[in-house]
């Protein structure tokens, strides 16, 4: 009975001990932070110049402009040699079709050509030799087979040059060639088999004769002839002047519908390499007023007619009434309202 007298013993004391309350834990007080001092952003009046402007984009305008294709069809073209951006002369080869066999066939004539030329000027010294004996011994020739013979070759010559301008006309029908000086503005990228078709543009070249630029819509108004501007081209500046096309040796565009225009042309000696399809921004002012108190436009509150902004003054936020006058880009001036030196809050 003692034995097992201590097992229930125990199995009463879990079950009495499962049946009491369980104090919950004392959590630790809450870490309260105070906030950081918002800086406050203001804005010192000051003077300066208001401008009103405008960068529009302008088109270069080469002296002469052409895109070039093969004349055939159905060729594997053998390379396109040319970038854009490169130089080339008047008559560099630009692209080419793949057929390396007739310039063996163009040699194979031009040695034809060479042999032939060669019997006609050796039967020209037999026929002149045979005619200083007969001179001197007094004795006639009969020189009608010179004739015939010299007749014979020189209609093999002709038709071996027929042949050798036939094969000329092919390979110009294989290659595109520059037909002036220029700068390539446009070039096909070629890579692996690729094939010719009529029309197709492959190359085009600029000439670089000229460096006008041509602006185009409601901007003209700000243009003055005579007078000097800024072209940006690739983020570089370059001094330009307006210009009257009527008094200027240039090829004028072509007009497309009713619409404004004005001319610039670049002037110094530092020039870009200029292409066909090359444009610029411009800086044209449409309305200017020097020192006078400004003020960034974004910092200025309009509620139906009134015209206001906050004003730091004694470390307190008032508000300040003011008028404003030439409205800038970024900019506005302000004619009343504010001095120079005070803070308006941000």
């Amino acid at each position: 009975m003692k034995i097992l007298a201590i097992p229930l013993l125990a199995l009463i004391t879990i079950l009495f001990t499962a049946c009491l309350p369980v104090e919950e834990p004392v959590l630790p007080p809450p870490i309260t932070t105070v906030p950081e001092v918002r800086t406050m952003r203001t804005f010192q009046i000051e003077r300066g110049d208001v401008q009103r402007f405008s960068n529009p984009i302008t088109q270069y305008i080469p002296l002469r402009q052409e895109s070039m294709s093969f004349s055939v069809a159905g060729r594997r073209i053998g390379g396109v040699f040319v970038s854009i951006g490169d130089e080339v002369m008047q008559g560099d080869v630009m692209a080419e079709l793949e057929n390396p066999y007739i310039f063996y066939t163009l040699r194979d004539e031009r040695w034809n050509e060479d042999w032939v030329q060669m019997q006609i000027s050796q039967l020209n010294e037999r026929h002149n030799f045979s005619l200083n004996q007969a001179l001197i011994t007094g004795n006639p020739i009969d020189d009608q087979h010179y004739l015939d013979e010299r007749n014979r070759l020189e209609g093999e010559l002709g038709i071996v040059r027929m042949r050798i301008a036939h094969i000329l006309n092919e390979i110009d029908d294989m290659q595109i060639r520059a037909p002036f000086d220029g700068v390539v503005t446009w070039a096909m990228e070629f890579g692996g088999v690729m094939w010719s078709s009529v029309g197709q543009p492959v190359v085009t070249i600029s000439d670089q004769g000229q460096y006008i630029f041509r602006l185009i819509g409601n901007d003209v108004q700000f243009v003055t002839i005579g007078e000097y501007y800024t072209l940006t081209i690739g983020g570089e500046p370059f001094p330009a002047v307006a210009i009257d096309p009527d008094e200027e040796d240039f090829q004028r565009p072509p007009q497309v519908g009713e619409q404004d225009e004005a001319f610039f042309r670049l002037i110094g000696d530092d020039m870009p390499v200029v292409a066909g399809n090359m444009t610029a921004s411009v800086f044209l002012l449409h309305d200017e007023i020097r020192d006078v108190i400004f003020l960034p436009i974004m910092h200025i509150n309009t509620v139906g007619d009134r015209t206001f902004v906050h004003v730091l003054e004694n470390d307190i936020i008032v508000i300040r009434d003011i008028t404003t006058g030439l409205q800038g880009n970024a900019i506005i001036e302000i004619v009343s309202g504010l001095d120079e030196g005070e803070l308006v809050v941000i």
